[in-house]
């Protein structure tokens, strides 16, 4: 009886073996392809901007910006891109250089350099609750500097993941996600609002800016001064 349970005790352990084997590798979706990095992609976009002050009428204005991956170097296992930005004032004008920044994986993190600012723009793998300390690189003041924020709203955030979207460039992607950087508003202090928009394959195709300041006294009272910025995706090179 004994020599009979241990028959069957192996078999077990042996079907249990055999089924592990034929059991194929968990295949994890990291979302690199969110971002994608690579010499010669380039995008163009519309902007179209809004300044605003507490005495005078809002002031718009729009223009083109460029961003090319002109070049990498590799360190230690993690390549930096090079992004040149340029912008120009009509769609058949010149372009002009005005900054360049760099971009790059490092670990999980996905770290652009913006105007000397590091940001984490995501982590990977991407998920729908997926949320984030986007500037743990550096030392950026809040823009509403009176408005005392929790931890939690402080962190970046994921929201609309995997949504199919149309742009007003007539633009189409059948994956997509949010990523929520700011979304502050105080009726007295003011609103901060920045929002970007992330296609499968393609990179940033918009983004959403909304910073403004309230005025509650004296000869400006129910004015507001800031500028707000909608930048959409009209052309790119994968």
């Amino acid at each position: 009886m004994k020599l009979c349970r241990m028959k069957y005790t192996w078999l077990i352990w042996v079907g249990l073996v055999v089924a592990c084997g034929d059991e194929k590798p968990v295949s994890i979706d990291w979302g690199l392809d969110y971002f994608p990095l690579r010499v010669g992609q380039e995008w163009t976009y519309a902007i179209h901007k809004t300044t605003y002050s507490y005495l005078n009428a809002p002031v718009e204005s729009d223009y083109q910006q460029r961003i090319s991956v002109i070049g990498s170097t590799t360190a230690t296992t993690i390549t930096t891109y090079t992004l040149q930005i340029e912008t120009r004032t009509e769609a058949a004008g010149p372009w002009q250089i005005v900054e360049t920044w760099t971009a790059r994986v490092q670990g999980s993190q996905l770290i652009v350099n913006e105007s000397n600012i590091n940001r984490v723009k995501l982590v990977f793998p991407v998920g729908p609750a997926t949320t984030w300390d986007g500037n743990q690189y550096n030392n950026e003041p809040p823009f509403l500097i009176g408005y005392v924020t929790t931890p939690q709203q402080r962190l970046y955030r994921i929201e609309d993941y995997r949504v199919p979207r149309q742009l007003q460039s007539g633009l189409n992607f059948d994956n997509t996600l949010t990523v929520v950087l700011s979304n502050l508003y105080d009726a007295i202090i003011g609103q901060d609002l920045q929002k970007e928009v992330y296609a499968r394959n393609a990179g940033l195709i918009f983004k959403e800016v909304l910073q403004l300041e309230f005025c509650t006294t004296g000869g400006c009272s129910g004015q507001q001064r800031g500028e707000g910025y909608t930048q959409t995706l009209i052309d790119y090179v994968p």
